[in-house]
This record gives C-alpha cells, structure tokens and sequence, in this order.
C-alpha cells in the first residue's frame, strides 16, 4: 500500500484559493509539460485559472505528498449537465511519479462514481482525461486504470512573421459586419451561435446560457474585445472568441471559432483567423494557436491548415463508462 498523502486545497472564508496552494499547482503543471514537451504550454493564470471552473469538486481535488513534499495535483471537475468527470492528474517525474498518478487517478474514479449516484438517474455517466500523445508514461496509466483512448485533439499554431498572415487586417466583404460589444444581448447571440455550431461536434453538451457564461466568466484570461460576433446581412453567423491564456508565453489564443451551418463555406471562418492572425501580430505575440478535434466532421483541420496553421502537437482524450 503507498504511503502517499493527499490533503486538499486550502480555501479562505471567501472561497479565495490560497495563494500557495495556487502557486505549487502551477508549478507542478508547467512542470509535467516541460519534461513531456520541452517548453511551457501556458502561463501562471492559465493554469491557476482550473480553481475558477464552477464545476470543479474542490472536496475531490487535492494535493498529493511524498512526506512533506507535494510531488502531485489532482482535478476533478463534475460536469453534471454533460454527465462527466474531467480527472486531471499532474505528476513530474520523480521516483514516486506512477505511484502519484495511480493515487489521483484512483482518487478521480471514486469520485466519478459519487458523482453518478448523486446526479439524476437518466443516461450514461463517464469519467474523462486526457493526456499528451507525448507522454506515453501517464497513457500508460490512465490505460491500466480503465480508461481507454477515445479522440485526439491537435494543438495548431501559425507564427505571426509568415507570409500567410496578411499585411493588414482583411477587410469585411459587402454586408458582412463585425460586432463587439460585451454586454448580456450580445453575449446570448454568441452563446446561440456557438450552441449551434457545435451541436453536431464530439461530446457537445448544449448548455442553457446562465450556465455556458459562467463558465467563461470563471477564469481570468478572457478577452472581451477580442469577442467577435460576425453577421451577414444583419443575421448571425459566426464567432470568434479570443483570450489571453497563451500571453504569458507570447502568443494569442483563438478559445473558440464556431460558423453556423447554414453560413458554413463561405469563407467566414478563414477571415475570422486571418483578422485573429493580424490583432495578434501587431500586438507583439509571436505566433497564433488553438485547439481542434483532429476527426473534427466539419473540417476544421484543413480550414486551419488552409489559412497556414500547422499542427504542433496532441493530446489523446481517454474515457470510460461508469455504472
């Protein structure tokens, strides 16, 4: 039996996380992607910003120790509307690093199962992680726990000096219109684009909007005027959300890049990017990324490739059932 020890995160009387709790979880994953990736994948408030999600299950969540030394992290996240379990385990290496994550992994399945009794009694619940395609160590771990390798999502990336960024920002075609306005009407008109547009991807969940703004609101790298709602003809069409979980590394970020179906080939999404490509380029960031699911059925991959995006690297979505 590991003599592992787990405590859980430190909160003040407001819900405020510790600030050294903070600042160790961080640590630890900056710390996993350095030794899988060789570079830091996002900043201090991009990670920080796991203890603002509305769904994570701050009972479950904990720090795992070695002693007196904190050698892991793990998050759970209860997605009751999704009828999910994200766990996420975060181990450097280090002598105890499998022991840690079987620990957290274990950790996330009993919670998992407490989630499933709790939620209403109607449909499949499933535990869901993912991990580096890189890092064949945790796989290993998360296979051996039950999960099973179910979708891979690709990180892209196009850097701000090529030559498929253009000169200038692209103009608008005739009556397509930008709009950015970070009020609650406009907010709900991207929140029904963006339902919509996903409605048919990988384990979409269609969520009512109070619940869908939290989420975004949670965290502290949004970027309200990078909030673009794109209409053609004065009716909605398409979004483009930008955020600043990728500046502390240099980059920008496109969250979310969403064409209802019935504006879909038109070219909308490549000048969204394009427009993205540029805003970040004059503001100094090195390059542009985001995340797609690699058997995205709409396309996307080769919608990003065709505006010069390139693939950079991938994590493998794992799953399973739970009863």
């Amino acid at each position: 039996m590991s003599d592992l020890t787990t405590r859980p995160f430190r909160y003040a009387g407001d819900g405020t996380p510790d600030p050294a709790d903070v600042a160790t979880a961080v640590r630890l994953v900056q710390e996993c992607d350095l030794a899988v990736l060789g570079e830091q994948d996002s900043g201090d408030a991009d990670a920080a910003s796991l203890f603002s999600l509305p769904d994570m299950d701050r009972a479950a969540s904990v720090l795992i120790l070695d002693g007196h030394e904190v050698v892991a992290v793990t998050w759970i996240e209860n997605d009751v509307s999704g009828r999910d379990t994200f766990v996420d385990v975060f181990a450097p290496p280090g002598p105890r690093a499998r022991e840690a994550q079987d620990l957290g992994l274990e950790i996330g399945l009993e919670a998992a199962r407490r989630h499933r009794a709790a939620a209403p009694a109607v449909g499949e619940w499933t535990a869901r992680a993912g991990a580096w395609v890189a890092d064949v160590g945790y796989a290993a771990a998360l296979v051996a726990h039950g999960f099973e390798p179910k979708r891979t999502f690709f990180r892209m990336r196009v850097d701000s000096s090529s030559p498929d960024v253009p000169a200038a920002v692209p103009p608008l075609p005739e009556g397509v219109a930008l709009v950015v306005s970070d009020d609650e009407e406009t907010r709900r008109r991207i929140h029904a684009i963006s339902d919509d547009s996903f409605a048919e991807h990988y384990n979409h969940t269609s969520r009512e909007y109070d619940e869908w703004w939290a989420h975004w609101s949670a965290g502290t790298t949004r970027d309200p005027d990078g909030w673009w709602l794109l209409t053609v003809d004065g009716v909605d069409a398409a979004v483009c959300l930008l955020d600043e979980s990728r500046a502390e590394i240099g980059d920008g970020y496109v969250a979310l890049l969403g064409v209802a179906k019935e504006f879909r080939g038109r070219g909308l999404a490549q000048l969204l990017l394009r427009r993205s490509f540029v805003r970040y380029r004059d503001m100094g960031r090195a390059g542009t990324q985001l995340g797609v699911d690699a058997e995205n059925g709409t396309g996307a991959v080769r919608v990003y490739e065709s505006v010069g995006m390139q693939v950079t690297r991938a994590v493998q979505g794992y799953s399973q059932p739970i009863g």
